[in-house]
């Protein structure tokens, strides 16, 4: 390997460790914060209730709280519900047929039925209750000790609790910090998606074969964490009370994010219809400069929009006037598609922007 090689790969290889500290960095004090309340569950129930096998304490804790503070309390009655349920069913199905083969196909099949029965809403949401469910109940057999049901109940509820009065009573998340990375993730790729359609209607390069189906997946994924964020501001604000003087800037935060979303939507209805316009007219060799510009705009207002709204702003405007001459100019039903998707976008930015300086 010559020196170059070398070079290449050390250089890869202090990346990637800055990147790891770096994303341990961003979620230590979580990671505390469960090691401490696991810790605690495991000294309640072991040595203060004098549990055998406290196992269901330690682990109701850490599944709770993990490493993300996004939806904590609503994952802790969750799992409280899910592994009291299951363990009770696994207690039941023990005690007429035993343990084995037959049983543990049988407590999956009633575990797994009964969560998708009961599972709804606040309880059902995600996949936590119904896996705590099926969990619990075939480690209730797996592990069965005469008389340990109740004592398993317990553990989880002690765990679960402890989950609840770190995440809810001493460490509520801020609900405005959590809205905020969210909002910055969502612009960080709405952003991505307008620079790479910038550079195909300048000709700067050539559109891959599979966009704009590619940002797709990147954008829906972040505005699915806007969406588990909002739902944890609005959690948070209502049950914690050391947040509940946030209540109406989370109000007004959520509703930022709401626009953000439907933003989301109309920068990828954009992308595809520069994408699909380009084909038909050999490429975008035939754009008036008005498309670059207008591009270039909303290129700058997205990346300005969460550092400096003022100035993101301007670029609106700029955006605006250039969005204005492109339905003046447009020739056809394509091109006014066109300008029509670049208008709805332009609105939406503002409206972002808008709320940004309330």
């Amino acid at each position: 390997m010559n020196t170059s090689l070398l070079t290449l790969a050390a250089d890869g290889g202090y990346a990637a460790l800055q990147g790891a500290i770096q994303r341990l960095r961003s979620v230590w004090f979580p990671i505390i914060q469960t090691s401490v309340a696991s810790g605690l569950a495991w000294y309640i129930a072991a040595d203060v209730l004098d549990h055998p096998q406290p196992f269901f304490a330690p682990i109701a804790s850490a599944v709770c709280l993990s490493i993300s503070n996004v939806l904590r309390a609503q994952r802790a009655v969750q799992m409280m519900i899910g592994v009291s349920l299951g363990i009770w069913m696994g207690g039941v199905v023990h005690g007429l047929i035993g343990t084995g083969v037959v049983p543990i196909a049988v407590i999956v099949l009633i575990s797994l039925s009964v969560a998708v029965m009961i599972g709804r809403g606040f309880i059902g949401q995600g996949m936590m209750f119904v896996n705590q469910t099926v969990v619990s109940s075939i480690l209730v057999l797996a592990l069965y000790r005469g008389g340990a049901v109740y004592e398993r109940i317990y553990d989880a509820l002690i765990g679960g609790s402890l989950a609840i009065v770190f995440a809810v009573v001493l460490f509520p998340a801020n609900p405005l910090t959590v809205l905020r990375r969210a909002r910055i993730a969502v612009l960080v790729a709405l952003h991505g998606v307008l620079s790479r359609t910038a550079d195909f209607a300048a000709g700067r390069r050539e559109a891959a074969a599979d966009w704009p189906l590619s940002a797709v997946d990147r954008v829906h994924e972040q505005v699915g964490d806007l969406i588990r964020a909002r739902a944890t501001a609005l959690q948070v604000v209502r049950i914690s009370p050391r947040r509940w003087g946030l209540r109406g800037s989370v109000r007004a935060a959520d509703h930022q994010a709401l626009h953000l979303a439907l933003l989301a939507v109309s920068v990828l209805q954009l992308a595809r219809v520069l994408n699909d316009l380009a084909p038909a007219l050999d490429g975008c060799n035939w754009l008036p400069p008005t498309v670059p510009a207008v591009f270039a705009e909303l290129v700058a207002a997205a990346d300005l929009t969460e550092k400096e709204p003022i100035a993101a702003i301007q670029h609106v405007v700029a955006a605006r006037l250039l969005a204005k001459e492109l339905h003046s100019v447009a020739r056809d039903r394509r091109e006014v598609v066109l300008a029509d998707a670049v208008q709805v976008c332009i609105d939406d930015l503002q409206r972002v922007i808008d709320l940004r300086l309330r």
